[in-house]
Protein backbone atom coordinates (compact mmCIF):
# COMPACT_ATOMS: atom_id res chain seq x y z
CA UNK A 1 0.00 0.00 0.00
CA UNK A 2 2.98 2.56 0.79
CA UNK A 3 4.43 1.75 -2.41
CA UNK A 4 0.98 2.39 -4.06
CA UNK A 5 0.88 5.44 -2.38
CA UNK A 6 4.52 6.80 -3.26
CA UNK A 7 4.23 5.61 -6.58
CA UNK A 8 0.93 7.64 -7.33
CA UNK A 9 2.64 10.78 -5.45
CA UNK A 10 5.45 10.22 -7.81
CA UNK A 11 3.87 9.87 -10.74
CA UNK A 12 1.57 12.80 -9.88
CA UNK A 13 4.38 15.01 -9.29
CA UNK A 14 6.31 14.05 -12.48
CA UNK A 15 3.23 14.99 -14.65
CA UNK A 16 2.76 17.84 -12.58
CA UNK A 17 6.26 19.04 -13.16
CA UNK A 18 5.96 17.98 -16.97
CA UNK A 19 2.66 20.28 -17.48
CA UNK A 20 3.93 23.25 -15.45
CA UNK A 21 7.49 23.34 -17.83
CA UNK A 22 5.72 23.00 -20.78
CA UNK A 23 3.32 25.83 -19.86
CA UNK A 24 6.19 27.82 -19.17
CA UNK A 25 7.73 27.70 -22.17
CA UNK A 26 4.46 28.26 -23.94
CA UNK A 27 4.28 31.33 -22.09
CA UNK A 28 7.28 32.31 -22.73
CA UNK A 29 7.52 31.76 -26.68
CA UNK A 30 4.39 33.98 -26.66
CA UNK A 31 5.89 36.80 -24.77
CA UNK A 32 8.86 36.74 -27.01
CA UNK A 33 6.37 37.37 -29.89
CA UNK A 34 4.16 40.13 -28.89
CA UNK A 35 7.20 42.02 -27.39
CA UNK A 36 8.77 44.46 -29.46
CA UNK A 37 12.39 44.92 -29.40
CA UNK A 38 15.02 46.42 -32.10
CA UNK A 39 15.81 43.95 -34.78
CA UNK A 40 19.01 45.50 -36.31
CA UNK A 41 20.70 48.37 -35.61
CA UNK A 42 23.80 50.18 -37.18
CA UNK A 43 26.25 53.04 -36.24
CA UNK A 44 27.70 55.13 -38.31
CA UNK A 45 26.35 53.67 -41.73
CA UNK A 46 26.61 54.45 -45.46
CA UNK A 47 23.49 52.38 -47.67
CA UNK A 48 24.04 52.45 -51.65
CA UNK A 49 20.52 51.88 -53.49
CA UNK A 50 21.20 50.77 -56.94
CA UNK A 51 18.36 51.61 -59.64
CA UNK A 52 16.92 48.76 -62.21
CA UNK A 53 20.03 49.19 -64.62
CA UNK A 54 22.99 48.57 -61.81
CA UNK A 55 23.43 52.43 -61.16
CA UNK A 56 23.38 54.08 -57.79
CA UNK A 57 20.14 55.87 -57.08
CA UNK A 58 20.53 56.90 -54.13
CA UNK A 59 23.27 57.17 -50.71
CA UNK A 60 22.03 57.39 -46.89
CA UNK A 61 24.56 58.45 -44.38
CA UNK A 62 23.54 58.84 -40.64
CA UNK A 63 25.03 58.45 -37.00
CA UNK A 64 22.37 55.61 -35.88
CA UNK A 65 19.73 53.27 -37.67
CA UNK A 66 17.41 51.15 -35.86
CA UNK A 67 14.20 49.08 -36.77
CA UNK A 68 11.82 47.15 -34.35
CA UNK A 69 10.89 43.78 -35.02
CA UNK A 70 7.05 44.96 -35.28
CA UNK A 71 7.42 47.51 -38.05
CA UNK A 72 8.06 48.34 -41.26
CA UNK A 73 9.95 51.83 -40.66
CA UNK A 74 12.98 52.10 -40.02
CA UNK A 75 14.85 55.12 -38.34
CA UNK A 76 17.66 57.03 -38.91
CA UNK A 77 19.43 60.06 -36.93
CA UNK A 78 21.55 62.60 -38.45
CA UNK A 79 20.19 61.45 -41.67
CA UNK A 80 22.25 62.71 -45.17
CA UNK A 81 20.98 61.49 -48.08
CA UNK A 82 22.08 61.95 -51.78
CA UNK A 83 19.97 61.83 -54.51
CA UNK A 84 22.16 60.95 -57.72
CA UNK A 85 19.35 60.86 -60.89
CA UNK A 86 21.56 62.39 -63.97
CA UNK A 87 21.62 65.62 -63.90
CA UNK A 88 19.71 66.29 -60.80
CA UNK A 89 22.16 65.48 -58.33
CA UNK A 90 20.91 66.88 -54.42
CA UNK A 91 22.02 66.65 -51.12
CA UNK A 92 19.74 66.53 -48.27
CA UNK A 93 20.16 66.93 -44.61
CA UNK A 94 18.04 66.39 -41.66
CA UNK A 95 18.30 65.91 -38.22
CA UNK A 96 16.33 62.51 -38.35
CA UNK A 97 14.65 60.47 -41.06
CA UNK A 98 12.01 57.67 -41.08
CA UNK A 99 12.56 54.87 -44.06
CA UNK A 100 9.27 52.57 -45.24
CA UNK A 101 10.63 49.68 -47.73
CA UNK A 102 7.27 48.59 -48.24
CA UNK A 103 6.07 51.83 -49.58
CA UNK A 104 8.98 52.96 -50.99
CA UNK A 105 9.81 56.64 -49.24
CA UNK A 106 12.13 58.39 -46.85
CA UNK A 107 10.20 60.87 -44.69
CA UNK A 108 13.21 63.69 -43.43
CA UNK A 109 12.60 65.52 -40.28
CA UNK A 110 13.66 68.35 -38.67
CA UNK A 111 15.61 70.95 -39.80
CA UNK A 112 15.99 69.78 -43.30
CA UNK A 113 18.19 71.19 -46.05
CA UNK A 114 17.94 69.97 -49.59
CA UNK A 115 20.82 71.23 -51.67
CA UNK A 116 21.62 71.19 -55.38
CA UNK A 117 25.05 69.60 -56.21
CA UNK A 118 27.50 69.97 -59.39
CA UNK A 119 25.55 73.62 -60.09
CA UNK A 120 26.44 77.26 -59.11
CA UNK A 121 24.39 79.22 -58.02
CA UNK A 122 23.30 75.71 -55.94
CA UNK A 123 19.30 75.78 -55.10
CA UNK A 124 18.87 75.61 -51.38
CA UNK A 125 15.07 74.21 -50.05
CA UNK A 126 15.03 74.52 -46.55
CA UNK A 127 11.63 72.81 -44.61
CA UNK A 128 10.77 70.85 -41.06
CA UNK A 129 9.97 67.86 -42.87
CA UNK A 130 10.13 66.36 -46.54
CA UNK A 131 8.63 63.00 -47.78
CA UNK A 132 10.99 61.51 -50.99
CA UNK A 133 9.36 59.18 -53.22
CA UNK A 134 12.46 57.08 -53.76
CA UNK A 135 11.50 55.01 -57.30
CA UNK A 136 9.86 58.03 -58.78
CA UNK A 137 11.93 60.36 -57.38
CA UNK A 138 9.79 63.13 -55.94
CA UNK A 139 9.84 65.31 -52.72
CA UNK A 140 6.51 66.47 -51.15
CA UNK A 141 6.39 68.60 -47.98
CA UNK A 142 2.76 70.59 -47.31
CA UNK A 143 4.85 72.85 -44.78
CA UNK A 144 6.14 75.73 -45.20
CA UNK A 145 9.48 75.89 -47.59
CA UNK A 146 12.53 78.86 -48.33
CA UNK A 147 13.79 78.41 -51.39
CA UNK A 148 17.03 80.39 -52.34
CA UNK A 149 19.00 80.44 -55.31
CA UNK A 150 21.73 82.85 -55.71
CA UNK A 151 20.33 86.16 -54.22
CA UNK A 152 16.50 85.04 -55.14
CA UNK A 153 14.23 83.64 -52.21
CA UNK A 154 11.13 82.03 -52.67
CA UNK A 155 8.69 81.04 -49.64
CA UNK A 156 5.32 78.72 -50.53
CA UNK A 157 3.32 76.75 -47.95
CA UNK A 158 4.06 73.25 -49.96
CA UNK A 159 5.88 72.13 -52.60
CA UNK A 160 6.08 69.10 -55.22
CA UNK A 161 9.64 68.25 -56.29
CA UNK A 162 10.13 65.96 -59.31
CA UNK A 163 13.93 64.83 -59.72
CA UNK A 164 13.33 62.92 -62.69
CA UNK A 165 11.80 66.14 -65.36
CA UNK A 166 13.37 68.91 -63.10
CA UNK A 167 10.21 70.28 -62.20
CA UNK A 168 8.97 72.39 -59.20
CA UNK A 169 5.32 73.11 -58.10
CA UNK A 170 4.98 75.75 -55.68
CA UNK A 171 1.44 74.91 -53.73
CA UNK A 172 0.25 78.39 -51.79
CA UNK A 173 1.21 81.72 -50.02
CA UNK A 174 3.91 81.72 -52.26
CA UNK A 175 5.96 84.92 -51.93
CA UNK A 176 9.34 86.48 -52.78
CA UNK A 177 11.81 87.88 -55.62
CA UNK A 178 13.62 86.86 -58.30
CA UNK A 179 17.45 88.16 -59.05
CA UNK A 180 18.74 87.31 -62.30
CA UNK A 181 22.24 85.73 -61.62
CA UNK A 182 25.71 86.50 -63.93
Amino acid sequence: MNRTISLSISLFLAIFVWWSITNREDEQLQQAKSTSYIEIFMNDFEITTMDDNGLPSYILNGTHLQRHNDSDETEVQHAVFNLLQGNGQWKINADNAIINDKNDTIQLIDNVIMQQQNIEPAVTIRTQRLLIHTKTQIAQTHLAVDIEQGQSLLKSTGMIFNNITNELELSSNVSGYYLPYD
